[in-house]
């Protein structure tokens, strides 16, 4: 489609004046001044569009989201029979799953960068065993590691790890390389909880960090975890531990690792210590070993758990403690703490204590970073929550906020797309599904859209930046599971697809980044159109119910004339009725006119009367004195 404009300049405009399924797709060229060709390219390079599983009880199957619509992808050896989890590599070109009758497998894709998800093989994980529960990728998908609960009394390993057989094993060749999955190295944890982190490793997997069962922090060889511990930690009763995802200089190997560790308590689960967040620096000193050093430690009042998130950069660190009951009493699900702190730990502060003096009380809901710039979300205060955005100044070593985007609002979920230009907040779970989409334009965030997705319990941006994935799932959801793909700038659903019993479903990870980010443009179309729709759905908002003669201009007429100023109508309503004969009087009289003529009263039968009462006797004299009525009685 070729439309021409007076001023190139306007080219980018002209967008909002063309069909939604012509909005979806980006790429708009100015070949010559006064025209603007707008090509026909579909949201993915590949006829299958966006992918993504969707595991049901009894099949994984592979489904591609493309012109408004979900489709099945027919690819061989797709649908798998009776999945029971299942995992997207980092890069998108392995799918591990797990069958009960076979055990854990990985569907491998084409590693050659085409789309098409027809040419997958199935690898087998030889001696793996078949109750694995939970899978977790090293960052680059060339290690993956299967865990299983630990059986009470055995000294079976339930971690291991798999690796692809490479002629380099020292290089990180991603899980679409490589021959046959051998098992590397495996490790017991007695008490592994299904969604525990034991192994991490950096961003480029030179180094691995993992938390033994008893809670001390080993450092391994990324590439080979079989060669034993380079260096054991200074530490003990660590509970969750992270990686910051630092830059590497050409000064030497460098990694930053945040550490929790929780509170102390006596026999009646009284607190007598309090948790600590501590970051330590990790060095290659030599080829010997590794130097590391404690730069930062804050303690918090409470904490049995912490979840520790790290911004872009690796320069600052948010934890969000958590207790599994409430020491002020004040919610039914425990208590939160959100304390920030530097690398350095130059600025340490506890951002709950900020919200002491609120009202709403001082619940964390959910906080997340922006994966591009140094600024944060924070949903804070019992529902409904407030939510407001934080940025962190690393020049002047200030964290504040910056607005709050809503003040009282239902909502517990922050979701950023990848590019950091879109953010949804929702209220999922046991809230009632009500979705807000703000988009970031010049340097502030404003409102684009609204939604609302009832029973969502998963929730996922699509690769693009622009759709955003709900699913209802199972075993939360009986009824109604279904996904849902909605387009964010508009907030409107542009297809559901339903399921009768569904457990999760995955877009396939682009790490590619092979489309483009939101433009700012779009973003304040966006704005404006959400603006225009807010005030028309105002002016037509619903009001509270009144009579038909108290709507619009007219008056109460009954409370004029009690007050004097109007005067009563001539017709007095009010004024008593005739009296209306009975019906029983009715039937007598036309009872007396079907009678011969005369003594019409001496015809009509006399109903028989009862006897009159036999008269009373005379009183008896009263007794004479000084003889009782016993006495008297008596004689």
């Amino acid at each position: 489609n070729v439309l021409h404009c007076p001023d190139p300049g306007t080219a980018h405009c002209l967008d909002r004046q063309l069909p939604a399924s012509v909005l979806e797709r980006p790429f708009i060229r100015a070949q010559q001044p006064g025209r603007v060709s707008f090509e026909a390219v579909d949201v993915m390079a590949g006829s299958q569009g966006l992918p993504f599983y969707a595991r049901e009880k009894e099949h994984l199957k592979l489904f591609g989201f493309g012109n408004s619509s979900i489709e099945e992808i027919q690819a061989p050896p797709f649908p798998q029979p009776t999945p029971k989890t299942s995992l997207w590599s980092p890069d998108g070109l392995a799918l591990a799953m797990v069958d009960p009758n076979q055990g854990p497998q990985v569907a491998v894709f084409d590693p050659s960068g085409s789309k098409d998800l027809a040419g997958a093989k199935i690898m087998e994980l030889p001696g793996a065993p078949k109750t694995v529960q939970n899978f977790l990728w090293s960052p680059k998908g060339s290690a993956l590691v299967t865990m299983s609960p630990g059986q009470k009394g055995s000294q079976e390993p339930n971690i291991h790890v798999w690796r692809r057989d490479c002629a380099n094993p020292q290089v990180a060749a991603g899980a679409g390389h490589g021959g046959v999955y051998e098992l590397q190295a495996a490790f017991l944890h007695p008490k592994l909880e299904k969604d525990k982190k034991v192994l991490q490793w950096t961003q480029d997997e030179n180094l691995c960090a993992r938390l033994t069962p008893e809670g001390t922090i080993h450092l391994h060889d990324g590439a080979d975890l079989s060669s034993g511990e380079l260096k054991k930690l200074k530490v003990s009763n660590v509970n969750d531990f992270e990686f910051a995802p630092v830059q590497q200089s050409q000064e030497g190997f460098h990694a930053r690792l945040a550490l929790f560790t929780p509170d102390q308590r006596d026999d009646l689960q009284r607190i007598v210590g309090p948790a600590e967040v501590t970051i330590m620096e990790i060095a290659c000193v030599s080829e010997a070993g590794f130097e590391c050093e404690e730069s930062a430690k804050m303690p918090v009042k409470a904490g049995q758990a912490a979840e520790l998130l790290w911004n872009s950069k690796g320069s600052c660190l948010l934890a969000h403690c958590q207790t599994e009951v409430d020491e002020s009493g004040q919610s039914y699900y425990g208590g939160s703490r959100l304390v920030f702190m530097s690398q350095d730990g130059a600025v340490k502060k506890d951002l709950t204590e900020e919200e002491a003096s609120s009202s709403n009380g001082t619940s964390v809901q959910a906080v997340a970073w922006n994966p591009t710039r140094d600024e944060f979300i924070l949903i804070i205060g019992f529902q409904p929550a407030k939510a407001s955005l934080f940025s962190w100044d690393e020049r002047t070593n200030k964290v504040s906020v910056k607005r709050v985007l809503l003040d009282k609002a239902h909502r517990n979920t922050i979701r950023f797309n990848s590019f950091g230009s879109l953010v949804c907040l929702a209220g999922f779970g046991n809230l009632a599904g009500g979705v807000d989409f703000f988009g970031r334009a010049k340097d502030d965030y404003v409102h684009v859209s609204s939604a609302t997705a009832n029973c969502t319990v998963s929730a996922e941006w699509a690769p693009d930046g622009r759709h955003f994935l709900t699913a209802v799932l199972a075993p939360r959801m009986r009824v109604d599971n279904s996904i849902s793909v909605w387009h964010a700038l508009s907030g409107t659903m542009v297809c559901c697809t339903e399921f009768e019993e569904l457990f999760d479903a995955q877009w396939r990870p682009d790490p590619n980044h092979q489309f483009q980010d939101i433009t700012a443009e779009d973003i304040d179309s966006a704005s404006k159109e959400d603006a225009k729709g807010a005030a028309e759905a105002g002016a037509t908002k619903k009001q509270a119910y009144r009579p038909p003669k108290a709507r619009g201009e007219q008056t109460n007429t009954v409370a004029q004339m009690m007050r004097g100023e109007v005067a009563a109508p001539e017709d007095d309503r009010r004024a008593r009725k005739t009296r209306q004969p009975r019906q029983r009087e009715e039937e007598q009289a036309e009872a007396e006119e079907a009678l011969p003529t005369g003594d019409s009263s001496s015809q009509l039968p006399v109903p028989p009367q009862r006897p009159p009462p036999p008269p009373e006797g005379p009183a008896p004299p009263p007794p004479p004195p000084g003889r009782t009525a016993q006495q008297q009685q008596q004689q």
